[in-house]
């Protein structure tokens, strides 16, 4: 009796060291099997961040929308969730795929791909708010992990916010003042102490994409021009966005019940020949009149433009 309880014992040892083996040797491929079957008959939770950054934008727009629904249906609720993401200032942020909705992770890798989409969200945002790289993690074909790489540091923000402080106390530019008044100031400071970086090539690397540039260094590219002067207009709470192309960056600015645009960098003298107004509060048909070249943006992804 005491000879074959040993056997057993010896025999439920090998068994369970040899289930451990095979769980250890497949550890991997069974952990992501577990955690499917979990997802199937339990909905993971989404937690959403209670803070939103004080950069973030009130403005009414057609192209974007912000959501409260991180429970996708279909593509266009996909791009409101990135958008809702990038426009709280979030860092991070995890949803998941319902069960019911069967195309969402190939929509995901669709639109996680589709860097005109992707790119475009920079410029419905806070360039606070903007990103260097917008990361899309998809796992087991139902988590999203997003991650986002912000283009300014807090130590520049704060730098900024003290220089555009300092600039419109110079200029006497205050909410109280009108709009257009406060809007071509603006423009002509940016105008008077800015030049464009006639050395830039895409090999050097450079900062002049940024407003930080822009303002205290008095150099930039297009996207350093329309970035300072999208802050100053935020701090005013002027609606506005960017506009671009894969060649260039301007502004977008809601005055007078319209959407119009303002080029600073062509209106610089550096780039338009002394016509400071040429590109000054315009519409979509006269910016195509006098440039539909460099200036032809996508109007699907700009339906204020239209």
């Amino acid at each position: 009796m005491n000879r074959t309880r040993i056997l057993f014992n010896i025999f439920l040892i090998l068994l369970v060291s040899f289930i451990s083996y095979i769980i250890y040797l497949n550890y991997e491929t069974l952990s992501k099997n577990l955690k499917l079957l979990m997802i199937k008959f339990k909905e993971p939770e989404i937690i959403i961040p209670y803070e939103k950054t004080k950069y973030h934008n009130n403005y009414n727009l057609l192209t974007v929308k912000e959501t409260n629904n991180f429970k996708p249906q279909n593509m266009e609720d996909l791009k409101n969730i990135y958008y809702t993401v990038l426009n709280n200032g979030w860092d991070e942020f995890t949803f998941y795929c319902p069960k019911e909705y069967k195309n969402c992770a190939n929509d995901v890798r669709k639109l996680a791909n589709k860097d005109d989409y992707i790119v475009s969200l920079n410029n419905f945002v806070s360039p606070y708010n903007s990103y260097i790289r917008y990361n899309t993690l998809l796992t087991n074909e139902t988590e999203v992990y997003l991650t986002i790489e912000k283009l300014y540091t807090k130590d520049e923000i704060i730098n900024i916010n003290n220089e555009i402080n300092r600039i419109f106390k110079e200029l006497n530019i205050s909410k109280d003042k009108n709009n257009k008044y406060n809007i071509k100031k603006i423009h002509d400071y940016l105008i008077e102490n800015i030049s464009y970086d006639e050395n830039y090539t895409q090999n050097t690397e450079t900062l002049s994409n940024k407003a930080s540039t822009a303002l205290f260094d008095k150099i930039a590219l297009c996207s350093g021009y329309s970035d300072a002067f999208a802050l100053m207009l935020d701090k005013l709470n002027i609606p506005n966005f960017k506009v671009s192309n894969k060649d260039h960056v301007w502004n977008a600015i809601y005055i007078d019940n319209k959407w119009l645009h303002i080029d600073v960098t062509w209106d610089d003298d550096e780039k338009n020949k002394n016509n400071n107004y040429n590109f000054y509060l315009i519409t979509t048909d006269e910016l195509y009149e006098k440039d539909n070249d460099t200036h032809a943006f996508d109007r699907n992804l700009y339906l204020e433009l239209k």
